[in-house]
């Protein structure tokens, strides 16, 4: 195994992993759990798991350690590159950084127990596909950098900022009225075709679909009354710097060429399209 912080913090070949957990920043107080395996916590009456010890790549979580309940996952496989596969088990309501830059997973299951994802699958870059429990709430930064090409968030979900921003295979997105905080949710998302976003949302966040440069109209319902900065419809100009157009300067913005916003007549959405100078389609 590699190191996946580029200071050297991260997992080795040891079987060993390090004592730093970015949750705790004044340290916390961890046990090891009888066979070795798992470094936790406790968590009131649950355990927090906050590091997997061995090196199997394709995983079943224990749903209990040491006699009590694991509720939640806290950075324990953070840059563990190899892992490909991960069940999470019934009990689990939050996970948290919990795969942060597992680059080679690919399966996933979650329990019905999950609420929480914040920073969960940040950088997993071969997740594919991922079945979101109808119980989450929070989806802040967990899918960033993913390989997700389809996602449909339960309703119930509120916050999904920054959640799939640079996702570059997204190509459909479903939006439940629940959602609350979509600042940058799928910025930077430049194979993104279509996505729905139900009645009930009130606000598109700063720069939420900014340089979507595939997505050339979005039906916006009348309950959205609020539009933040480069929130829909604007795209930067990008002078690249190299042949792979990794290396690049920004020239401006730009309305996406031929993006339209549809809506009715008279809503926030027309206010927004008129002053941004984007097609608007009365519906």
């Amino acid at each position: 195994m590699t190191a996946y912080w580029s200071n050297e913090w991260g997992r080795y070949g040891t079987g060993e992993s390090y004592d730093w957990f970015p949750k705790y920043e004044d340290g916390v107080k961890t046990f090891e759990s009888d066979d070795g395996l798992w470094t936790y916590t406790y968590l009131g009456d649950g355990i927090e798991i906050l590091r997997y010890n061995g090196n199997e790549v394709n995983l079943i979580i224990p749903s209990e350690l040491d006699g009590k309940k694991v509720v939640s996952l806290e950075s324990t496989f953070d840059g563990f590159v190899e892992l490909k596969s991960v069940v999470v088990p019934q009990g689990v309501t939050s996970i948290g950084t919990a795969f942060y830059g597992c680059e080679c997973l690919e399966q996933v299951s979650l329990p019905e127990s999950v609420a929480m994802l914040c920073y969960a699958f940040n950088c997993c870059f071969k997740l594919k596909h991922i079945d979101i429990p109808a119980a989450v709430k929070d989806v802040s930064w967990a899918f960033e950098s993913t390989g997700l090409k389809n996602v449909r968030l339960p309703y119930g979900t509120e916050n999904i900022a920054h959640a799939f921003a640079g996702c570059e295979d997204l190509e459909y997105a479903y939006i439940p009225g629940t959602a609350r905080d979509l600042m940058e949710a799928f910025a930077d998302c430049e194979n993104l075709r279509t996505v729905v976003i139900e009645d009930g949302i009130t606000s598109i966040g700063d720069y939420a679909f900014f340089n979507c440069t595939s997505l050339k109209e979005l039906m916006i319902p009348e309950s959205v009354t609020e539009f933040g900065t480069n929130a829909v419809g604007i795209m930067e100009i990008r002078e690249y710097t190299s042949p792979n157009k990794l290396g690049f300067k920004i020239k401006g913005h730009q309305i996406v060429p031929g993006f339209k916003i549809k809506g009715k007549a008279g809503s926030k959405a027309e206010e927004y399209a008129r002053k941004q100078g984007i097609e608007f389609v009365q519906i």
